[in-house]
């Protein structure tokens, strides 16, 4: 058993029951998850199926929600606590974690690395179901999102992810996210 965190002054750390929750819910996907954020070029992508990952899912519940939607949104954490926060949304059990994800992508003003995070997280939690939800970032006005979002819309696949694809290629202009299009258009199945 690990000993309680200790203050300077040598006393164990007491602590309210919802950060609490949070810090252990944090600590346990800090040990599961790679320490690496993603690059605004490109999404965290899903990690393979893994049991144990999912399972602890189950116990973070909507207080552990409302936390991880808080630090997500806060301008003054650092970026990688705001990314984790939003990896872990996909894990949580109440279904509210699904609005709070699409809410967060469709947020303008945050970092592309948070959108794009938030992308990834619904389609790991939601699957093929996010596509609607995704198809409008196609349009952003930020390349950085434009092209991941292509190639993530063309792992997805389907008529409708094709047809989107085709609709976005025929107005982009920035050769990378063109490149992207035409990338993602070759992934999807006919």
């Amino acid at each position: 058993m690990r000993p309680s965190p200790a203050s300077a002054s040598g006393r164990p750390l007491s602590l309210p029951p919802a950060p609490r929750v949070l810090l252990g819910a944090l600590a346990a996907w800090l040990a599961l998850a790679p320490t690496q954020a993603p690059s605004a070029q490109e999404p965290a992508s899903p990690p393979p199926q893994d049991v144990s990952r999912q399972d602890d899912g189950a116990a973070l519940g909507t207080e552990t929600m409302k936390e991880l939607v808080v630090l997500a949104q806060s301008p003054d954490a650092a970026e990688a606590q705001r990314i984790r926060a939003i990896e872990v949304l996909a894990l949580v059990t109440p279904p509210e974690a699904t609005e709070h994800l699409t809410q967060l992508l469709r947020t303008p003003s945050l970092p592309p690395a948070l959108r794009l995070t938030a992308m990834a997280s619904l389609q790991r939690r939601v699957g093929v179901d996010a596509l609607p939800a995704i198809l409008p970032m196609l349009d952003d006005d930020n390349p950085q999102v434009r092209a991941p979002t292509a190639r993530a819309i063309g792992r997805m696949g389907g008529a409708t992810a094709r047809g989107a694809l085709e609709q976005r290629l025929a107005q982009e202009e920035q050769p990378e996210v063109r490149e992207a299009l035409q990338q993602a258009l070759s992934d999807v199945e006919p």
